[in-house]
């Protein structure tokens, strides 16, 4: 079973933004799975692999943006496993203490993002591990200021080290999981 996070509401007071926020606000192509580019009127090369946060609505109903170099907590206590480079800042793999009945560890990716922490580094709910990549890499066609936020049980024997965005979806070591339903904010 998968324990309840305070990732929003962790995030949001990092940020100073638990008064302004109402929820979360995802535009077609944002979501896990989906096929459409949200940046673009083209397809995604491949299924998208978790959600894309930026935007949320205020108390008045109002589309708002994360800040740029927004603070990102973990979803959960854990340990840093890999740090990569991706196409527009780098990668947090973070494991967590969490496994299912087989074995398998649940592992939570942040994309995009400037790390705060290296390899081996233990996180705690609440601090940050990473903020916003806040300058577009050359060559990228994604939209710089997002956090991409994937979640997915890691098999036994498969270090995360092996995880790439490229491979993701084709990699028999990781089992990927909507992360939507973790961290909406308790009403």
């Amino acid at each position: 079973m998968i324990p309840d996070s305070l990732f929003s509401s962790n995030l949001l007071r990092l940020n100073h933004l638990d008064t302004n926020f109402s929820g979360w606000l995802f535009l077609p192509g944002m979501g896990f799975e989906d096929r459409q580019a949200w940046w673009k009127d083209l397809p995604r090369q491949s299924t998208h692999e978790g959600i894309d946060l930026l935007f949320f609505t205020d108390h008045s109903g109002q589309r708002r943006e994360l800040p740029k170099q927004c603070l990102i907590p973990p979803l959960w206590d854990g340990e840093v496993v890999a740090v990569f480079d991706d196409f527009l800042g780098s990668t947090v793999v973070v494991c967590h203490p969490v496994m299912n009945g087989q074995g398998w560890r649940l592992v939570s990716l942040y994309g995009h993002v400037q790390p705060l922490v290296t390899r081996g580094t233990l996180v705690s709910v609440g601090e940050p591990l990473a903020e916003v990549a806040f300058e577009k890499a050359r060559g990228a066609s994604a939209p710089p200021d997002h956090l991409h936020l994937s979640v997915g049980w890691l098999a036994p024997g498969w270090s995360a080290t092996e995880l790439r965005w490229p491979t993701l979806w084709t990699n028999p070591g990781i089992l990927l999981i909507d992360p939507l339903p973790l961290i909406q904010p308790k009403p």
